[in-house]
C-alpha cells in the first residue's frame, strides 16, 4: 500500500506527522514524498483549514482520507493525535465508517468565457468591495427573489456548521442531500424586500444567479472556501451539486451529532 501525509507547519502537526510517517513504514505501507493519484489512501494532519486547502490543492481527491486534528474545531478530523494510530489501525482493518461528502460546482458564464469552480463548505458570491449587490435568484429557471445586499452564500450540508451558522443560516445534517441559500446583510426597505432566512433546495435542483441594476454584467467577487477569485463582466452564474466526492474515514462509533454539540452547540 501506498499513502501520502500532509501537515501544516506547527510543532504539533510536525511532530505528529514523523510519528505517523514512522507508524505507516513500520506496517511495510510505502509513504511517498509528493501526491500521487496510485496512492491508497491520505492522512491529513492539522486543522480545519488545513484541510481545505489540502483538498483544494490536490484536485479533490476520491481516495480514503485519514485526518488528524492539532486545530480548533477539527469539523472534517476524526483523531487526535493521540488517537492517529488507533485510526490507522482501524482502516487497516477494516473497522471503519466513510463518510461520503458531495461538493458543490459554480459555473460562471461571462462575457468572453465559462469558469468551473468547486467548493466543500460553501460559494460567497459578492460584488464590488463596499458596494451594494443586486441580483436575481432563481431555482430551476424559476425566479424566487430579487436580492439587494451584501452577498449570497451557497453551502453544503457540512459547511452549514462554517461562515453559513456565523450568517444565521441552518444547522444541517450531513446525511441530507440539500443546499441552502443564505442571505449576507439583506436590505429590507420600502424599497428593497429581500429574503432574510435561509432557503434549503434538494441538491439536483440548479440555483441561478444574475445581476440586476449597477450589478448587470458587471464584476463579482466569489469565495470558494475562503479561496476569493474576481470575475469580470459576469453574465450569470449556476451552482449545483458537484461530482466530486470525499470520502473520510470515521472511526465505527462516529456520532455527527456527539461530535456537533462538542465542537459547536
Amino acid at each position: 500500500m501506498k499513502a501520502f501525509v500532509y501537515r501544516n507547519n506547527n510543532s504539533l502537526s510536525i511532530e505528529t506527522c514523523a510519528r505517523i510517517e514512522e507508524s505507516l513504514k513500520a506496517r511495510n505501507i510505502t509513504v511517498l514524498n509528493s501526491y500521487d493519484e496510485s496512492v491508497d489512501f491520505l492522512v491529513c494532519i492539522g486543522g480545519d483549514g488545513t484541510f481545505l486547502s489540502f483538498i483544494h490543492k490536490l484536485g479533490f481527491p476520491t481516495v480514503p482520507i485519514l485526518s488528524i486534528n492539532t486545530g480548533h474545531l477539527g469539523f472534517f478530523q476524526e483523531a487526535s493525535p493521540s488517537d492517529a494510530e488507533k485510526l490507522i489501525d482501524a482502516y487497516l482493518n477494516g473497522d471503519y465508517k466513510t463518510q461520503c461528502i458531495h461538493t458543490i460546482e459554480a459555473e460562471i458564464q461571462t462575457d468572453r468565457d465559462t469558469f468551473i469552480r468547486n467548493g466543500i463548505n460553501e460559494i460567497v458570491i459578492r460584488g464590488p468591495l463596499a458596494h451594494v449587490s443586486q441580483y436575481r435568484v432563481e431555482v430551476e429557471s424559476t425566479p424566487i427573489s430579487d436580492f439587494s445586499g451584501d452577498g449570497i452564500l451557497v453551502s453544503t450540508p457540512v459547511g452549514s456548521t462554517a461562515y453559513n451558522y456565523s450568517l444565521g443560516g441552518s444547522l444541517v445534517s450531513p446525511n441530507l442531500d440539500v443546499l441552502q441559500i443564505t442571505p449576507i446583510a439583506p436590505m429590507n426597505t420600502n424599497t428593497y424586500r429581500c429574503f432574510h432566512s435561509s432557503v434549503i433546495i434538494p441538491s439536483d435542483e440548479t440555483i441561478t444567479v444574475c445581476g440586476l441594476g449597477r450589478s448587470e454584467n458587471g464584476n463579482v467577487i466569489l469565495s470558494f472556501d475562503g479561496r476569493t477569485h474576481e470575475f469580470n463582466n459576469v453574465k450569470r452564474i449556476r451552482i449545483k451539486k458537484s461530482q466530486n466526492e470525499l470520502h473520510l474515514v470515521r472511526f465505527s462509533d462516529y456520532n455527527y451529532w456527539k461530535k456537533l454539540k462538542s465542537k459547536l452547540v
